[in-house]
């Protein structure tokens, strides 16, 4: 989902999430031509008056006039018109700008109009587009199989989480074992192992927007791409995967290496890629081919008409677009319009008529309050969800220096009942957000309301403090506590802690609110905000990674699997470890034994769902972090159109692009 600040589970770990697929060169047929000349009379005429019926005198003999009606003229093309903020430079799906997040939202955005799926991402789980299912044990389209794994061969190791060839003396599960705790030493010969196999059916009449039947083979020859050494993909997934196969002519089986249970083998299917044309063309070459990144084809309602760049991109309905018996698209044309960062001007475009959508990446927080009262005065449309990203207050509990003020669950405890979250959520998002719980998002299918947890209490903050041994050398007059008897600090050392932001405008409006709450309970906070780039430096240069900050303000996503390696103790960064992602230094045993559940085994097993559920509650016990709340997703629309449905994790707030309608084509609301 489009986030202008920075990402850090994007740039450093995560797995890349399945992208809607690809094409180049495709034919306008005669019949897009006629509609399309139709529309383009239509808008030369379009607002003059019919004239009245009129008489004309007959050619012969007869005096009696004869009474003509006009002719009936085509009315104007209908056309939805998305503002976006950036153009694209590339439309192809392993283009270097799309893999690394540079592109942004945008492209996102307009591949729901150029392809429709293979899958979305909705309500945290994968949901079938193009598939007729997706697959899962209960149903047996996807399977656990025994294989044997010998010495040299490829296997996953539990302890690095990495593919890697399988020696004397390094660790495997077993067959049936899904935890180090059964894991055994290999010692040579063949051993035996749990192996994933998932298969993937497409529907039947799906067509390339050429004609061409969409295939199984389209999918492999995707697969064969993204593996390619020239393709700058993570290779995260290939590099997972012992084979991608063709069954027939729609079904794509994927195996895993042995020992490796994806906990997201639901998307383990390549979004497809028109072999019939790209088939003679390297990898190396498809990152530079015109028709590759500027006119790709896809399989979804509607084909790249007309490129105006720097200013639109205008597409026509697929005629060979699947659900088109269902009178989908419902627009006549579809047409992108790039904006560029004034966000203020983009609303007034809205209002007069020029945009009939804003994107998310056109939208900022500060405009919240601005849209929510032009919805009220019935000027345009606002919709928001809570999002699947959290902002969050990060707690160094153990600088490599030593010395953390907050390294006592008791200190974090009071410091998180000490800020007002809701009261956060009210003034910088204008109300519009939710507040957090856990670390896993409260719209996920596993997100817990943990027995733990702190609720906004400052008195309770304040004795809690004292509790820990922070206490006011002056009484209730002083403002700023110090240390008498915190384990680990020198007595009479002052509570003052920086907190560190990025320049984003959000991350930097939350620190300063944090700041002045703090300050309620004699707590001196220094705010500091950097720049994304300097702020998440790896070890050991960035504070954050290097693990030499106090507070920090940030924000994750979770897009399917819980992301509890965020706090698990294999991935706090060291000179061991220069690219573990646990920031906080926090090291707990059981935490560390629910989150190996979760890498380790399926969803749906009872070793997963309890993994998710015993990390959510070490961490309302153990407050290694204060969840903050949810960032929102929001858009803008003018009232001519319906059929807005935002969901917290999908690619693009338009992911049903196919179903958004004229609004006097919707049903009355209730």
């Amino acid at each position: 989902m489009p986030l202008r600040d920075l990402n850090p589970s994007e740039v450093r770990y995560g797995r890349p999430q399945p992208k809607p697929g690809w094409p180049p060169d495709f034919r306008r047929s005669p019949r897009w031509l006629m509609l399309s000349l139709a529309g383009w009379v239509g808008l030369l005429l379009f607002g003059c008056a019919a004239p009245p019926d009129i008489q004309l005198p007959t050619l012969g003999p007869s005096s009696t006039p004869v009474t003509v009606a006009p002719a009936t003229l085509p009315p104007p093309p209908n056309t939805l018109i998305v503002c976006l903020r950036d153009e694209p430079t590339s439309l192809y799906l392993y283009s270097p700008a799309y893999l690394s997040g540079e592109a942004g939202g945008e492209v996102d955005t307009i591949f729901q109009a150029i392809y429709d799926g293979p899958v979305d991402i909705r309500g945290f789980e994968y949901q079938p587009v193009i598939l007729e299912k997706t697959p899962s044990l209960a149903d047996g389209d996807a399977r656990v199989q025994t294989v044997t794994v010998s010495e040299n061969e490829v296997y996953f190791n539990p302890e690095t989480l990495k593919p890697e060839s399988l020696e004397i003396g390094m660790v495997y599960l077993p067959v049936g074992c899904r935890s180090l705790s059964c894991a055994e030493t290999y010692s040579g010969g063949e051993v035996v192992q749990d192996q994933l196999v998932a298969d993937f059916k497409l529907i039947e009449g799906l067509r390339w927007s050429d004609g061409t039947p969409v295939t199984a083979a389209d999918s492999v020859f995707s697969y064969r791409i993204d593996g390619a050494a020239e393709t700058p993909s993570t290779k995260y997934l290939v590099n997972n995967t012992q084979s991608y196969e063709a069954l027939d002519d729609r079904m794509a089986r994927w195996t895993g290496i042995p020992g490796f249970m994806d906990n997201e083998y639901r998307g383990d299917f390549w979004s497809p890629l028109p072999e019939h044309l790209l088939q003679g063309l390297t990898p190396a070459e498809l990152l530079n081919d015109e028709a590759t990144n500027q006119r790709p084809i896809g399989w979804g309602p509607y084909v790249i008409d007309t490129w105006d760049h720097g200013r639109s991109l205008r597409l026509a309905p697929n005629l060979n677009y699947y659900r088109a018996d269902e009178s989908l698209p419902a627009f006549d044309f579809l047409e992108f319009r790039f904006l560029g960062p004034d966000s203020d001007s983009a609303i007034e475009q809205l209002i007069t008529g020029e945009c009939d959508i804003l994107d998310e990446s056109l939208l900022s927080t500060r405009q919240i309050g601005t849209l929510k009262s032009l919805a009220e005065e019935g000027r345009l449309g606002f919709d928001w969800v809570p999002g699947a990203v959290e902002e969050r207050l990060e707690l160094n509990l153990a600088p490599p220096a030593g010395g953390s003020l907050v390294g006592e669950a008791e200190t974090r405890r009071a410091l998180a009942a000490c800020i007002d979250r809701q009261e956060i959520v009210d003034e910088v998002l204008d109300g519009v957000g939710l507040v957090a719980s856990t670390y896993v998002p409260s719209g996920h299918p596993l997100s817990l309301e943990p027995s733990g947890g702190v609720a906004f209490n400052p008195t309770e903050g304040k004795l809690g403090l004292e509790r820990a041994g922070w206490i006011l050398p002056g009484g209730e007059d002083a403002s700023v506590r110090e240390a008498q008897g915190v384990p680990g600090v020198q007595n009479g050392t002052r509570l003052a802690i920086s907190l560190l932001s990025s320049s984003g405008e959000l991350d930097g409006a939350v620190a300063e609110r944090i700041k002045e709450d703090l300050a309620t309970c004699g707590v001196e906070i220094s705010v500091e905000r950097l720049d994304p780039a300097a702020l998440l430096a790896e070890w050991p240069d960035g504070p954050l990674f290097g693990r030499t900050f106090g507070l920090a303000v940030w924000a994750w996503p979770t897009i399917v699997s819980p992301v509890c390696e965020m706090f698990s103790t294999k991935q706090i960064p060291s000179d061991a470890n220069p690219h573990g992602i646990n920031a906080s230094g926090f090291s707990d045993p059981t935490y560390d034994n629910g989150c190996q559940s979760i890498l380790l085994d399926i969803p749906d097993t009872a070793a997963f769902d309890g993994g998710v559920g015993s990390t959510q509650e070490v961490f309302a016990e153990q407050i290694p972090a204060v969840p903050l709340f949810l960032r929102p997703r929001f858009i803008a629309y003018s009232e001519r159109v319906c059929g807005i449905d935002l969901d917290a994790t999908s690619a693009s707030a338009l992911w049903n692009l196919e179903t958004i309608r004229p609004a006097e084509d919707c049903p009355p609301g209730p």
